[in-house]
């Protein structure tokens, strides 16, 4: 809190809190734990007015809750799937203050994940020079030091070790160890000991927490307890009688639904866990706080999300069945100190009991693991592969140089240096590599080995680099393992079907671990037959099969008695949509519609636990109740008869007519569309498609929310190939507001398919689509263009063939002979007065063709003016210069420039030889034709970049060359057009529009150049601009390495603000790496590399 308050008070001018300008991020281990941190940190920050929310995988925010946020409340996964996103990148980059709770879960299976926060977060703070204070909370342990150097603490000023002497209250502990090994007899053992100890406590007038490990085990434990109390004369203890509140407490448990609450209450027992009902958790806390409850038996719950401590806290057995390894493990060392957290009141106490039973095997382990005698390890290289993935897409590392550096950031580097043996590495390896360079290079090129056999990215081992790919990016964005990916990329096909897309998730890694034991084995046949629509490959024996079982079984609704198996299904029930989105997004990134409709539709069916053939209707559960359902789907009522039939005729049909206004209210708030298609071909293989939408339902906030999402997708039906999709949101607003207009293009093959199909899919609603046909029959493409023209092989010709020594004299020392293109067009340019296209790359020289032009004016018309049109002031300028220094200075020839900056008098336009204008400019000059003389003597018109008749200024360029040509019509005077272009689609449209003939159109393929092109392209996916830039500098910085590293390189990007940012960034690229290269040098390794590379960035 008192860091807290530090930032809040940092960033307060002129005593007001600036609440836009930083972002404080606390993660938490556990969401029950993220909920008491809100609370608790919302009472104490509501008097400054600042924003506390939680962010888990429970909680979601929007963006602008985000933005209103100033301190968010998250789990480790949840902040590294947002950080690792590139659309965030504004929220990151305003944390200014990071605070992680139980940091010693870096011995844990989570540690990974904390040691790629803490790593993104340094070398954020290093890249952006804004600082990130980590503020790392955590249990006593050995190697504090480790752990602080891995945090970049200063170990002087920033850290602070106390041991358990400064506990407030202070804590007894007391290990029990049980040597019986039958399962039956140890617990009836363990129970006993527990007892024991409650007793003992009872009679010296503390209360007790029992914990225990499964919610059907509070109550069993709880009556155990009451019948060894009973059998031992002991009642009197747990007596709640004689309490004045007894009365009172009586008549609300009573009011309770639960047999259990009701039954122990009067034994003075309670039970606590998280699947009773919120009113009855509260009341057995209220109860036990109140001193009416003697003895609570209650799961870990009660630990983590309720501050409700006691003076004796008892652990009874420390087997946990863990859903993710699909087995019973032992009680982590986080849950252990939580639940010992709990024993002893600050307020009350002067000391606490805390008591483990446990296995006398396991005594050791828990002893070490309290006392602080094992010092904790990263777990960083079981999550390396998928870590290093998420850096290569987030674009912090593309090259294994970098990503080595990345590891440097890790606890891992910090163990690795500190107790080499326990990670693979010899002293001696340590003593001839001291900054393991060599081991962390080994570790990446494994890992990035692994990404490529996945085909999450592309590894280049000669020269090191890293390239994302797709299926990379989906695997970082949906957290999935490279393991599942490698899984995917062998069972994935174009055509699957329900029960075959199931039996691959089920193989997925994530559910490896889940386990086939045989007490199951009747519940999960029978969960088989009953709760499965769809097959079931591998059969029950199988772990593949088990975990297709349960999954099937979450989406029926079966009701499942074994503990274990609840467990098991809830983690599938958890991760089997995220996994399910994963492989929809590869189906629709590899054009498969039919499989990604599939995909698509069990992901809907997971989220709302419905399958497809359920009634639409389920979907509004929350309004219409389960008979009204089930009637329905017994009389075959489906949606496309329910919206034929009026509120009365519904509600006889369902022989209920209260509930027909009901249910037709809720057919009319069923999302639907109603599409149009307007068809416009851009080009014979390039059709512009403009469709208009129409949302056709009511909008109900409590349904629909502020937004749906609908996948929009072009498919054609003969091969099932996905020609266009995107993501389409629709707003309250824009439901109400009625047509929209969405536009795309599509590719177009010949001979023409009969019809494509739109399909608009919705990402929430099951049965939720529409299908538009787009019909062809009629369409009319556009003609077919002449070929462009060749590149003849044709000898240079030399400038001598200007047969004029001032001419020739222009081009002394630049270049002797024209290039292939100018001597090609030459005699056209030079000996004929022909109108010209020419069509070409830039760089081919055309400059120097409009010159030829030019020059044949000055030959055969010295009375005649030349008109030069630049689309842009910058261009009009750059043609000044260089022909007022150039070509008038040498041949005494006047030149006049005319733009929005400098408009010069009439004298010098009528004795102007050359006026360079823009189209703005010479368009309002040249509408008073008659009366401006100079106008008049116009016989050359050379409109550069005419390519942008296309764009915004093609209507003024189409006025200025009819307006031209009507001139040279009414005067009886020949103007000559030129036109000067990129290679055109349509170029012969373009020529016939400037009068040209055959002779003068001139159109080469883009290809052609004088110095050849390699052309590189680069996709980056994002919707928002800011990110998506952001993630372009690092790649681009790695393009001007891989192909420019010595020679002069241009940036091109699309704003103002974006050329500071875009060089700020590759500034702080090229100092890392020159500062890389100056360590390797003062290590006597690649000198003159270093020493060249090092001179280049000093100078940048």
């Amino acid at each position: 809190m008192i860091s807290v308050l530090r930032e809040v008070g940092q960033n307060m001018r002129y005593g007001v809190i600036q609440k836009s300008d930083f972002k404080i991020v606390y993660v938490a281990p556990m969401k029950a734990l993220a909920a008491e941190v809100v609370a608790n940190f919302s009472n104490r920050l509501k008097p400054l007015g600042l924003l506390v929310r939680e962010l888990t995988g429970d909680m979601q925010l929007t963006k602008k809750e985000l933005a209103e946020t100033q301190m968010i409340v998250t789990t480790p996964e949840k902040w590294d799937v947002i950080t690792r996103k590139g659309g965030d990148v504004s929220i990151a980059s305003l944390v200014k203050l990071l605070i992680i709770d139980e940091v010693h879960l870096l011995n844990d299976d989570r540690g990974p994940v904390i040691e790629t926060l803490v790593a993104r977060t340094q070398r954020q703070v290093e890249a952006s020079q804004n600082m990130i204070r980590v503020v790392g909370l955590s249990a006593t342990l050995p190697n504090y030091i480790d752990v602080a150097t891995f945090l970049n603490v200063n170990p002087s000023t920033g850290l602070f070790y106390f041991d358990s002497s400064f506990r407030p209250v202070p804590l007894a502990l007391d290990f029990v160890g049980v040597t019986v090994n039958n399962f039956a007899a140890r617990n009836n053992m363990m129970t006993e000991i527990c007892y024991n100890k409650v007793a003992d406590s009872l009679k010296r007038g503390y209360q007790a927490m029992v914990f225990v490990h499964s919610r059907k085990d509070t109550g069993k434990t709880a009556r155990t307890l009451a019948d060894l109390a009973a059998r031992n004369g002991d009642l009197a203890l747990f007596d709640n009688h004689e309490h004045p509140m007894y009365g009172f407490a009586q008549k609300d448990v009573k009011k309770s639904r639960n047999r259990e609450v009701t039954e122990l209450f009067d034994s003075g027992f309670g039970i606590h866990n998280a699947g009773m009902l919120r009113s009855d958790r509260t009341l057995t806390e209220r109860l036990f706080a109140d001193g009416l409850l003697k003895v609570i038996v209650c799961t870990a719950t009660l630990a983590w999300g309720v501050n409700l401590p006691a003076h004796t806290v008892i652990i009874k057995g420390t087997q946990v069945y863990d859903a993710q390894k699909g087995t019973f493990t032992e009680l982590g060392m986080l849950d252990v100190q939580q639940i010992f957290g709990r024993a002893g009141r600050p307020q009350f106490d002067t000391s606490g009991e805390a008591v483990i039973v446990t296995s006398h095997a396991k005594l050791a382990h828990y002893l070490g693991m309290l006392t602080s005698q094992l010092p904790i390890e990263s777990q960083f290289k079981s999550m390396l592969v998928d870590n290093l993935n998420a850096e290569i897409v987030l674009g912090t590392v593309s090259n294994v140089r970098e990503a080595s550096a990345w590891l440097s950031y890790t606890y891992l580097h910090t163990r690795m240096s500190k107790n080499p043996l326990s990670y693979g590495i010899t002293y001696q390896e340590l003593a001839t590599d001291p900054s393991l360079e060599s081991h962390k290079r080994t570790l990446i090129v494994e890992a990035a080995r692994q990404l490529k056999a996945a085909q999450m990215a592309v590894f280049d081992e000669r020269s090191g680099n890293l390239y994302v790919t797709e299926l990379g990016r989906v695997a970082s964005h949906y957290y999935i393992r490279h393991q599942s990916m490698v899984t995917f990329n062998s069972l994935l096909k174009p055509h699957m079907t329900e029960a075959e897309v199931l039996s691959m998730v089920a193989q997925s890694s994530e559910f490896e671990s889940m386990m086939v034991r045989e007490e199951e084995m009747p519940e999960v046949e029978k969960l088989s037959r009953e709760a499965c629509p769809f097959d079931v490959k591998g059969g029950i024996e199988n772990k593949h099969g088990k975990a297709n079982i349960l999954l099937q079984a979450s989406v029926s609704r079966a009701r499942v008695e074994s503990f274990s198996l609840v467990a098991d299904m809830m983690y599938m029930a958890t991760n089997a949509p995220r996994i399910l989105r994963a492989v929809f997004e590869i189906a629709l990134r590899r054009k498969w519609s039919s499989l990604a409709e599939t995909c698509l539709t069990l992901c809907k069916c997971m989220e709302h636990k419905l399958w497809p053939d359920s009634h639409p209707l389920r979907q509004f559960e929350h309004t219409l109740s389960p008979e009204l359902l089930w009637k329905l789907e017994e009389r075959g009522l489906g949606l496309m008869e329910l919206e034929d039939m009026s509120a009365s005729d519904i509600g006889s049909a369902v022989r209920h007519p209260a509930a027909g206004a009901q249910i037709a209210s809720c057919v009319a708030a069923f999302p639907r569309l109603s599409m149009a298609a307007s068809l416009h071909p851009i080009t014979r293989t390039v059709l512009r498609v403009q469709l208009t939408i129409t949302a056709n339902f009511e909008w109900r906030e409590r349904a629909h929310g502020q937004a749906l999402r609908w996948l929009i997708l072009v498919e054609d039906s003969a091969n099932e190939h996905i020609y266009h999709s995107e993501s389409w949101l629709l707003t309250k607003k824009m439901a109400r507001e009625g047509e929209q207009l969405l536009a795309f293009t599509i590719p177009i093959f010949e001979p023409l398919p009969s019809q494509y199909y739109v399909r608009a899919l919705s990402e929430d609603w099951l049965q939720a689509e529409e299908l538009l046909p787009l019909n062809f029959a009629g369409l009319i493409l556009p003609e077919r263009m002449p070929p462009n023209t060749e590149l003849l092989d044709l000898d240079p010709l030399p400038v001598s063939a200007l047969n004029n020594p001032d001419y020739e004299a222009m081009y002394a020392g630049k270049f002797s002979h024209f290039n292939p293109i100018q001597t090609q067009a030459f005699h056209t340019l030079y000996h004929t007065d022909e109108n010209v296209l020419l069509g070409a790359p830039t760089g081919s020289g055309k400059t120097i063709s409009a010159e030829l032009t030019m020059m044949r004016i000055f030959n055969e018309h010295p009375d005649s003016k030349i008109i030069y049109i630049a689309p842009l002031k910058a261009l009009v300028r750059e043609r000044v210069d260089d022909w007022g220094r150039g070509m008038c200075a040498r041949l005494g020839k006047s030149l006049v420039e005319l733009t929005g900056d400098y408009t010069p008098d009439l004298r010098a336009l009528l004795a102007a030889n050359i006026i360079i204008a823009t189209p703005e400019k010479w368009d309002g000059i040249s509408r008073n034709w008659q009366s401006r003389a100079y106008v008049k003597k116009v016989g050359l018109v050379i409109i550069d970049e005419i390519h942008l008749l296309g764009a915004d200024r093609g209507p003024i360029l189409e006025v200025i060359v009819s307006r031209m040509r009507y001139i040279a019509g009414q005067t009886d005077r020949h103007i000559r057009f030129v036109g000067l272009s990129t290679a055109l689609a349509n170029a012969q449209d373009l020529g016939a529009w400037l009068g040209i003939s055959s002779a003068g159109l001139f159109n080469f393929k883009p290809s052609v150049r004088p110095v050849p092109l390699e052309a590189h392209i680069q996709g980056f996916p994002g919707k928002f601009y800011c990110p998506r830039m952001a993630s372009m500098n690092k790649p681009a910085y790695a393009a001007i390495q891989m192909h420019s590293p010595l020679k002069p390189v241009l940036i091109f990007v699309s704003s103002r603000r974006q050329t500071r940012m875009t060089a700020l960034d590759l500034i702080t690229c090229a100092e890392s790496w020159s500062d890389m290269v100056q360590e390797r040098a003062r290590q006597g390794k690649h000198v003159m590399y270093a020493k060249k590379y090092t001179e280049k960035y000093i100078s940048l």
